[in-house]
């Protein structure tokens, strides 16, 4: 007759695993222990300092006064300490709303204003710079028109100056007879050298 076989549905390395979680658990609780024993016994020399427990000691008093008068007053008026508690979060809770609030309106009137001269800014920055190329046209327009009239002066004084001299003379005495003024300047709008 056939025999049933109980059938085995972790792997082996299934099994492995749970071998070694086993073992990895042991070494955890080891070191915990380690780590717990090691902090008692630091304390312990800590402790062989007598500022540290006179230190210790006042700290703990301390704590221990603290405490108990705390739970006397608990035991004496449970509800008042209660209420007293619940208006101290009440109205921490209404400042911290006002606070809120207030800083929340200033963020809002510094963006708006900083917004709006920031805008400001634009607008005249851009007024600025095309009244700044408008005065650079003129002013262009201004020098081609004072060098068309120094052309014009120096262009009338030279035909009058020759109009003067007597045609007999010579081109290289006319240079000489011509006044500094009346030649032509390499400034726009300036006569004479």
């Amino acid at each position: 007759m056939a025999q049933t076989v109980p059938y085995n549905t972790q792997t082996s390395n299934t099994a492995n695993a749970n071998k070694m979680n086993g073992t990895s658990g042991e070494k955890n609780g080891k070191l915990l222990k380690g780590m717990v024993v090691g902090a008692v016994v630091g304390g312990a020399v800590a402790m062989l300092d007598k500022t540290t427990r006179k230190r210790v000691s006042s700290r703990t008093s301390n704590v221990k006064d603290s405490t108990m008068g705390m739970v006397a007053k608990v035991r004496e008026n449970p509800s008042g300490i209660m209420n007293d508690w619940q208006d101290r979060l009440k109205t921490a809770s209404t400042v911290l709303k006002e606070a809120i609030n207030d800083a929340q309106s200033l963020y809002e009137k510094v963006n708006d204003d900083v917004i709006d001269q920031v805008n400001q800014v634009k607008e005249d920055s851009s007024e600025i710079i095309a009244t700044t190329k408008e005065a650079a046209e003129e002013l262009k327009e201004i020098g081609g028109k004072v060098k068309e009239a120094g052309e014009e002066v120096t262009g009338d004084s030279t035909s009058s100056v020759n109009s003067t001299q007597p045609s007999t003379s010579s081109t290289s005495t006319h240079d000489n007879n011509i006044h500094p003024t009346n030649r032509t300047s390499s400034v726009p709008g300036q006569v004479g050298s």
